[in-house]
């Protein structure tokens, strides 16, 4: 009997607690954020020269500036090496 006692507490406590964390996933603060990993890799080269970071593509091109997709970190590191001469040297 008392087995059978404990197994039903066991049995509404992981109930319970499934049912709290189901609901408090359902929060708005719990659901993970949009576009949180993405991040930008063309910034606006305006007119003059300057770079402006935060305009979008659509306010860069009504300004006539042009949209640029930024130097990829060690592209320069991952250029080939010029070539050696393949002759075998004697």
């Amino acid at each position: 009997m008392i087995s059978k006692n404990l197994l039903g507490i066991v049995l509404v406590s992981a109930a319970l607690a499934t049912g709290t964390t189901v609901f408090a996933a359902d929060t708005k603060d719990a659901a993970p954020a949009k576009h949180a990993g993405t991040r930008q890799n063309h910034h606006c080269k305006q007119a003059d020269g300057t770079m402006d970071m935060s305009k979008t593509k659509k306010a860069c091109m009504a300004d006539k500036g042009t949209w640029l997709k930024d130097a990829q970190p060690g592209a320069a590191a991952a250029a080939p090496a010029p070539a050696a001469s393949a002759a075998p040297k004697k």
